[in-house]
């Protein structure tokens, strides 16, 4: 088993309290994964390449740009919050930079899901426990471990939990502005006891968020729950449903009109085709989508370190030339479904 494999099983086994191996029905589940290591036709990496795209693909004993992504979000939440209930800041204000800070915690968090955050797994996990501290204490670490590694076991899929954020047009920003929550419900509902167990960890996070918001309420600082928390995380999660968990997994119809990737595209079948990736105006947009313009590198290779998959990107562009991609070009949201070979190294 790969490195890659190996971390993914982990991830989903976490709180199983467990080290035997999966069931036979579960570890033929396994091969589904939308990883390179697991798929019915991997990216070979030639030879001279091995060594780096290994480097650039596992985790670091500490992800540094990681840690600073992660110290900009707490000294500016906490920076702001402090600011405004000293009334140096007006509250309007605070809400929109603390949307401003808490959106790049998907990185972190995500990250830390796949825990390439840090090679030492204590330090990877709290890291990730202290990003959702500041928009979503009330979930569990543990629980968007699993259903992130079930997206990730079956993209694109009925079984696949990312399906919530897609839907009639009317409930999408409804939908992203309460993905968190819908994994707990699909963990409840997930009849696998790995994924209930996660539970264990996120109710009593969710009581205590609850009691939290209740008690500063009556003592007069409800508004300032509202607008410096509960507003703003629920405007960062849905921005995070939209840019990662939406866009990277578009399609067209033969109308040309927006569609999720269905299943018959899904990465098992066809492993590149089965998200996209976003090419042109990198500085913008590595910023904007956190290195996710190349969502595509994190689905072959998930323990990459985020900041990577561009240059895992242009050491594997020409392996990655010769499949089947669907490119989404620029800012477009449709992307262009590009047959092997078809395009040439370097082109966008």
């Amino acid at each position: 088993m790969s490195l890659e494999e190996l971390l993914e099983t982990r991830g989903a086994d976490e709180n199983s309290g467990s080290h035997e191996p999966a069931p036979l029905a579960q570890m033929k589940e396994k091969s589904r994964m939308s990883s390179n290591a697991s798929s019915r036709r991997p990216v070979a990496a030639p030879p001279e390449k091995k060594k780096e795209l290994y480097r650039l693909t596992n985790p670091p004993a500490v992800a540094w740009p990681t840690v600073a992504v992660l110290a900009f979000i707490l000294v500016g939440v906490i920076g702001t919050d402090a600011l405004a209930l000293h009334h140096r800041l007006p509250l309007w204000g605070a809400a929109l930079l603390n949307v401003l800070f808490m959106y790049p915690v998907f990185h972190v968090a995500h990250d830390a899901t796949h825990r390439s955050a840090s090679s030492n797994v204590a330090l990877n996990d709290w890291m990730g426990r202290l990003a959702l501290l500041v928009i979503a204490p009330q979930v569990s670490l543990s629980t968007f471990r699993y259903s992130h590694m079930i997206h990730h076991r079956f993209t694109n899929e009925v079984k696949d939990p990312d399906h919530y954020v897609h839907g009639p047009w009317w409930s999408l920003v409804l939908r992203w502005m309460s993905f968190d929550l819908s994994y707990v419900y699909y963990n409840l509902r997930s009849g696998d006891p790995r994924g209930i167990k996660t539970l264990v960890d996120t109710v009593p996070l969710a009581v205590m968020t609850v009691v939290a918001a209740g008690v500063l309420t009556y003592y007069g600082y409800g508004i300032q729950v509202l607008m410096l928390w509960l507003l703003p995380a629920r405007i960062a999660t849905a921005l995070i449903g939209f840019v990662f968990l939406w866009l990277p997994h578009l399609d067209s119809d033969a109308q040309g009109r927006l569609k999720h990737i269905t299943t018959a595209d899904s990465s098992h079948d066809n492993l590149t085709a089965g998200t996209t990736l976003r090419v042109g105006h990198e500085p913008v947009l590595d910023v904007l989508m956190q290195w996710h313009n190349y969502h595509l590198i994190h689905h072959l290779w998930p323990t990459t370190p985020s900041y990577n998959h561009r240059r895992v990107w242009r050491l594997m562009e020409p392996e990655l030339r010769a499949r089947e991609l669907r490119i989404q070009h620029g800012f477009a949201m449709i992307p262009t479904l590009h047959p092997g070979g078809s395009t040439a190294l370097g082109s966008t």
